[in-house]
C-alpha cells in the first residue's frame, strides 16, 4: 500500500470520528470539559509559556550558532 493512501485514509478517519464527536452534544460538552480542566491556569501557564520562550529562543540561538 502506497504511503499516500495511508496517510489519506487516516486523515479521512480522523475527519469521520471528529464529525461523530461533535455531533453528540453530551460528548461534546464532556470534550469541552476536559480541554478547561487540562489547561494551564494562572501562574503555572505563565511559567509553561516562559519556560516554551526560553526554549524555543535557546533553540534558534543553537541554529544560529552552529550554522556557519
Amino acid at each position: 500500500m502506497r504511503p499516500n493512501f495511508l496517510i489519506i485514509g487516516l486523515l479521512v478517519l480522523i475527519a469521520v470520528v471528529g464529525i461523530y464527536m461533535s455531533s453528540d452534544p453530551g460528548q461534546s460538552e464532556r470534550l469541552s470539559q476536559m480541554y478547561r480542566d487540562a489547561a494551564f491556569q494562572g501562574e503555572a501557564r505563565e511559567y509553561v509559556l516562559f519556560a516554551l520562550a526560553v526554549g524555543i529562543g535557546g533553540f534558534i540561538l543553537y541554529l544560529t550558532m552552529t550554522r556557519r
